[in-house]
């Protein structure tokens, strides 16, 4: 009875430990894509910009 109560304590830790494990995991992969996250964007902006900046005067032309 006791040696089932300590394995399933120790099954319940281990679980814990690995959750924990995957929250710090999961933690650095958040970091790091929000550090990346700025150049995708930068250039997704620039080109929405470039595109901004030559699709207005066409359409004011072809309008």
């Amino acid at each position: 009875m006791h040696l089932k109560h300590d394995r399933q304590k120790t099954r319940a830790h281990s679980c814990l430990r690995i959750d924990a494990e995957q929250r710090t995991c999961s933690a650095q992969a958040h970091k790091i894509i929000r550090e990346n996250a700025w150049y995708p964007m930068g250039v997704v902006m620039a080109m929405f910009t470039v595109l901004g900046t030559v699709v207005a005067p066409a359409q004011q032309l072809l309008a």
